[in-house]
């Protein structure tokens, strides 16, 4: 991308976010009670914040196929209020209690071919039940790494590190307003939690020194409220980047990146494109689709998917784009995911080939 170009995308996506510029970190706690201004202030962490060692009632999670936020790297934990339980459900999010904060902290190693090495943590987010609703807060962290301060107006981060080929990386990071993020969160028009899901937390994890599945450790903390189910049959995402099959890794990428809109309920739900890895049918995923209100976001194709021809297809077309008006997923990333990129063109290119413009039968 030019320099211009980057500039005036900078430009708009700030005026939507209403950006400020981040000032230091001055530690003065003035709330009494949450949302705290600080967040030391909580109790998550116990020893130096940066280091996010989770406090006793503070459980760390990870999600099968992340999204994907300009190359950042994320470390997530489940806070349940004393007592609280989970309402398992084998396909939808987890129903939380109310008083659960779920916490996401973005962050970037210094070389991301190691990413448990150096690192820079730029921002944390709380997604809180408080009761009938969730509420996001947003804390940016201090160049020192030792605080992180509530944020509400959107801002740019400068970051810089070495990336998956090795080479050196400049760019800006935009942590986003914290109305943004019902973007994503919305369904049903009320906001709610995307990852803690079985299908992305059925996985097999280390925890204590040995490797568990995931959902049967949380359950022998005895979180949830009930008997769970047999977990192998409750479908799971897979690593988009793993050796499982094109499809399924592809599914699973859209799934992830794409779904929290285009679902029954979701801010995409209208367009009739599910991109759940569950879809119920080929034309609901989008394969010879018409798009029903693309506008220009269409570039002029025809069909969300044609079967063997990526180029023709308005999905692949939208993902390439950083254009604000074309661009998908629409939160503010400023850089292309060229891996999902080329996995869905090869998802697409490997599909047998369809006459979308011939007569259905």
């Amino acid at each position: 991308m030019s320099p211009l170009r980057g500039l005036a995308l900078g430009l708009v996506v700030c005026a939507i976010l209403a950006c400020e510029h981040a000032p230091s970190v001055a530690k003065e706690e003035t709330a009494a009670t949450p949302p705290y201004d600080f967040l030391s202030s909580y109790g998550f962490f116990q020893g130096e914040l940066a280091e996010l060692v989770p406090s006793e009632n503070v459980l760390p999670y990870t999600v099968i196929s992340p999204l994907w936020s300009d190359n950042a790297a994320k470390a997530r934990f489940i806070v349940l209020p004393e007592g609280g339980k989970i309402d398992f459900d084998p396909v939808e999010t987890w129903s939380f209690p109310q008083g659960t904060t779920i916490i996401k902290t973005f962050l970037f190693p210094e070389d991301l071919r190691e990413p448990l090495g150096p690192r820079r943590i730029i921002e944390t987010r709380l997604l809180v039940h408080e009761g009938p609703e969730w509420k996001n807060y947003t804390y940016i962290w201090n160049e020192e790494q030792t605080e992180a301060r509530k944020l509400v107006a959107g801002t740019f981060v400068d970051i810089s590190y070495l990336d998956s080929e090795g080479d050196s990386f400049k760019g800006t990071y935009v942590i986003p307003n914290t109305n943004q993020c019902k973007n994503c969160h919305s369904n049903d028009d009320r906001n709610r939690p995307i990852g803690p899901s079985a299908r992305q937390l059925n996985t097999t994890v280390e925890r204590d020194g040995r490797d568990i599945n995931q959902i049967l450790w949380l359950e022998g903390l005895g979180i949830f409220s009930e008997v769970l189910p047999d977990l192998a049959e409750i479908h799971a995402l897979v690593d988009p980047a793993g050796s499982e099959s094109l499809d399924s890794r592809a599914r699973s990428y859209l799934d992830s990146n794409c779904a929290h809109c285009h679902r029954p309920g979701g801010d995409g739900g209208t367009s009739g494109l599910v991109l759940l890895s569950s879809a119920p049918s080929l034309t609901s995923l989008g394969l010879c689709k018409k798009p029903v209100a693309a506008g220009s976001g269409s570039g002029g194709l025809l069909y969300d998917i044609v079967p063997g021809k990526p180029e023709e297809s308005i999905l692949l077309y939208r993902m390439q784009s950083l254009d604000p008006q074309v661009k998908m997923p629409e939160i503010p990333n400023l850089l292309v995911d060229e891996f999902g990129v080329e996995l869905i063109r090869e998802w697409i290119l490997a599909m047998e080939p369809v006459d979308c413009f011939a007569p259905s039968e």
